[in-house]
């Protein structure tokens, strides 16, 4: 039964490594992403609505024209007496009448409407900054995951040489058995030990898909798409802690973001004190109406047209909120700058981290090298004293361990500093470069 067992996970593991994968590199990725990622698309279309409320005609800079009309009857009689001693009288009488009229208003000056309209530009910079903020969140969950997908696919490969060297293994336990020059036991533990490594090798296997499903729906494409990977781990030599933080001050995207956002309600200082200032406007419009009425009435008929036209002034010379508005727009002014010197000694603090953990994972990568290369070799030596029967089974068990879990360490700390190189790029803005 446990040969029926392990015989079925090497074939789902066989049948998932022969699947046709196209190979995935990271600026493949990194397009993907920008070409589907809902919430980059999302990001986008917020700053066609900002394109499309910095147009004139959205602003007041465009008269307007109105037209309208209406018909009226009545039913009914009436009686007139003049002074004259003449009388007019109707009775059941039929009268109606209509008017029409087209008006056209336009503002000649307002100073509200262009710092309204400035306004709506610093807020289209701001959408666009805010673009870039989506696309970084984006591609920094990519780049993680795809790096991610490269860690679990360098232990699958280390465990897949971990059960070819236990299938080896068992086959030389397995001749010596049948020579006469072993034991029973030798081949049992060899099985256990197969058995133990294909399942290690599944639950790989299985991390590794899910990973590749997460990458996928980051890029914004079908989760179930096959691919492999052939990341590039080799560390970037340009990266020095003083450039970073110099970089960071203007750089930095959340920096950005907010700088901007606080440029765009400085403005509403200057939209407040033009409400101080007078808007002029003017108007025309051409009017027509026409009655027809029943016969014996004072007037029969009657119809009059007329072209109209204006101009206004409208100051708001006294408006007791004013003060009271102005106070709370500079205390909202302040706290914004109070955030980004926040934000400052935050990204700073996070940059000197990082950067340290990155110094760390670089100097973890060498020893890890080193205890790979004194783990293969202790390998190789604990190999050949098994073969003339010098070591048991179990010290070549444990040599074989031994070298695996430097294989993922490896695995782990070379990966590793690809991520704290990504985090430190994103952190002075240069993770699109």
């Amino acid at each position: 039964m446990k040969n029926i067992t392990v015989g079925i996970i090497l074939l789902l593991l066989f049948a998932h490594s022969i699947t046709a994968q196209s190979v995935l590199s990271l600026d493949e990725a990194k397009a993907i992403t920008l070409a589907n990622n809902f919430g980059i698309k999302i990001a986008k279309n917020n700053v066609t609505i900002a394109e499309n409320q910095t147009d004139k005609s959205v602003n007041g800079y465009l008269p307007t024209v109105a037209a309208n009309g209406a018909l009226t009857g009545n039913f009914g009689g009436s009686n007139q007496k003049f002074s004259n001693g003449l009388e007019a009288s109707t009775s059941n009488a039929f009268n109606w009448g209509g008017n029409a009229a087209v008006t056209a208003n336009y503002t000649i000056f307002d100073q509200r409407r262009a710092l309204t309209l400035d306004q709506l530009k610093q807020s289209l910079t701001l959408s666009n900054l805010q673009l870039r903020q989506t696309i970084e969140q984006r591609l920094l969950a990519v780049y993680n995951s795809y790096y991610q997908v490269a860690q679990l696919s360098e232990n699958v490969n280390a465990l897949t040489e971990a059960i070819n060297i236990s299938k080896e293994r068992m086959r030389r336990a397995q001749i010596q058995l049948d020579l006469g020059q072993g034991n029973g036991l030798n081949v049992l533990n060899a099985k256990v030990d197969i058995q133990r490594d294909s399942v290690n090798l599944l639950n790989a296997t299985l991390s590794l898909d899910n990973a590749k499903r997460d990458l996928n729906v980051f890029m914004g494409r079908d989760a179930a798409e096959a691919f492999t990977i052939v990341p590039d781990t080799d560390q970037n030599v340009t990266l020095e802690l003083e450039a970073l933080l110099e970089a960071s001050r203007n750089e930095n995207i959340n920096i950005k973001v907010n700088r901007q956002n606080l440029a765009v309600n400085e403005m509403n200082l200057q939209i407040i004190d033009a409400e101080q200032q007078p808007t002029v406007s003017a108007g025309a419009s051409y009017n027509f109406s026409y009655s027809d009425n029943a016969t014996g009435s004072f007037i029969d008929q009657s119809n009059s047209q007329g072209l109209a036209a204006n101009v206004g002034v409208n100051w708001t010379i006294f408006d007791g909120t004013r003060k009271i508005r102005k106070q709370n727009v500079l205390l909202n002014l302040s706290n914004q700058k109070l955030q980004i010197s926040q934000l400052q000694q935050q990204l700073e603090r996070d940059i000197i981290n990082a950067w340290s953990n990155y110094k760390n994972a670089l100097f973890v990568l060498e020893v890890e090298k080193s205890a790979v290369e004194t783990n293969r070799e202790n390998f190789v030596r604990t190999e050949e004293q098994v073969k003339i029967g010098r070591l048991t089974s179990i010290e070549f068990r444990q040599a074989q361990l031994n070298l695996l879990n430097a294989q993922t360490s490896l695995n782990n700390a070379k990966f590793n500093i690809k991520l704290r190189e990504i985090q430190l790029l994103q952190l002075v803005g240069r993770l699109m470069e």
